[in-house]
């Protein structure tokens, strides 16, 4: 199924607070930081939510959106936190599961 990616965390919160389905959080090394791109399913939700957002029409109740944005942000917090130890252990020689490869 073809599939949307943003980097925004407002708009990945506010797709999910639409019911629209994120699928995967990838890091992205940029300079000396890392960035998360959110990849989302594309269905008919999708395609409406991110033209409300991108025409600044999107409305929400503020609680919701506050929710959704921590959830997002958890799931970003916690990919970042997979990825600089996966990339620790590949500089120590080692696989995900922390055996020798």
């Amino acid at each position: 199924m073809p599939s949307v990616d943003v980097t925004d965390l407002y708009e990945a919160a506010y797709l999910v607070l639409c019911g629209c389905i994120l699928e995967e959080v990838t890091c992205i090394p940029v300079s000396e930081s890392l960035a998360c791109r959110l990849t989302f399913t594309r269905g008919p939700e999708l395609e409406r939510a991110q033209d409300e957002y991108v025409a600044k029409k999107a409305c929400v109740n503020l609680y919701a959106f506050r929710q959704s944005y921590g959830q997002v942000n958890s799931y970003v917090h916690q990919a970042k936190k997979n990825f600089d130890r996966a990339q620790r252990l590949a500089r120590q020689g080692l696989g995900p599961n922390g055996r020798p490869l």
